[in-house]
């Protein structure tokens, strides 16, 4: 039967170490924790979850919540926060919103009622209902991929992404534009002000499925395009900008339904750069989202807060918010 001291050896650490990677403690060098690790899956060594839960006081699981499984942005953003959890002794109980904004206060409220020791946020909105339910909760609470104000966040400058991309539609000569989402959005209010920024009128930017972005996806990108290409063929070439990935996939199914050029005619960007880009002719451009870093910071920020909340550390907390630079990615599309 392996023991500690087993995983110990194989690690090349102290048992001391092991305990504390185990007990889920701060503090230990990311490089040995991911040696016990190891040691842990190669051994199969498994521990005691009631007698860990009971001393440690924890419960060793993270609650998580996302908007949208359906959109590869966050399954790929879930992948790396589970892995990142694992590595540091935790797991996840994870609940979709699909969207639905009444759907996250009893999500809110199952994760408290499981003991999770803190929970990780993606909001289906910026003006969501449960802020203010969150920033009262005194269990920690890390935002995952926005910044919102009396919170402790991870995000990524979604308005810089709008920027870059209206930089680049106008650096190729266009002068109409669209872009596919909510106007609420920060990647839509970032497009937007740069182009007015740079001389482009208002009339020459328009929206197009200003609705709730997150629900059928394709389907519902692939229709409202179709319906705006058809009324707004584009004379000179139109520069489009979406929301996500799919969205702009459907631009880009709608524009070839309808034998409308990519990019000579219509130009499409889209935004999150996940699997989709690569896997579609023409390759579609995007604006990276770093999601590994989003996934590991998110995770670190969470458990440094359980850490102290357990230690009973009686220091004033300090708001943190860690926002990310996201990147232009130029591909067939544009």
């Amino acid at each position: 039967m392996t023991t500690m001291n087993d995983i110990a050896k194989m690690a090349g650490v102290s048992q001391a170490t092991v305990s504390r990677v185990l007990n889920g403690s701060a503090g230990v060098n990311p490089e040995k924790r991911a040696l016990v690790m190891e040691a842990v899956r190669k051994t199969g060594f498994t521990v005691n979850t009631s007698a860990r839960t009971l001393a440690a006081q924890k419960s060793f699981l993270i609650g998580v919540v996302v908007p949208d499984l359906k959109n590869p942005y966050f399954t790929d953003v879930l992948a790396e926060i589970e892995q990142y959890a694992s590595l540091n002794g935790f797991s996840i109980i994870l609940a979709n919103s699909a969207g639905e904004q009444f759907k996250e206060k009893d999500i809110l409220r199952s994760m408290r009622s499981r003991q999770v020791d803190g929970i990780l946020v993606g909001l289906a909105s910026p003006d969501s209902p449960i802020l203010d339910d969150l920033r009262e909760m005194k269990e920690p609470i890390v935002m995952v991929s926005q910044d919102y104000a009396g919170l402790d966040c991870v995000s990524v400058s979604h308005r810089s992404g709008g920027e870059q991309v209206a930089r680049h539609l106008m650096s190729e000569g266009i002068e109409q534009f669209a872009y596919f989402g909510p106007s609420k959005d920060e990647k839509y209010l970032g497009f937007r002000d740069e182009l007015v920024k740079a001389g482009v009128g208002e009339d020459q930017i328009q929206v197009i499925g200003n609705y709730n972005w997150w629900l059928n996806l394709l389907e519902q990108g692939f229709s409202s395009a179709k319906q705006f290409l058809r009324e707004h063929r584009p004379v000179d070439r139109l520069g489009v900008m979406a929301v996500n990935d799919p969205f702009a996939l459907g631009v880009v199914h709608a524009a070839q339904e309808l034998g409308i050029s990519i990019p000579d005619e219509i130009s499409i960007v889209g935004f999150d750069d996940t699997f989709i880009c690569r896997n579609v002719r023409p390759m579609l451009s995007s604006v990276y989202q770093p999601i590994a870093e989003i996934g590991r910071l998110s995770v670190d920020m969470l458990l440094r807060k359980i850490n102290a909340q357990s230690d009973d550390r009686n220091t004033d907390h300090h708001e943190q918010h860690i926002v990310l630079e996201p990147r232009f990615v130029r591909r067939e599309t544009s």
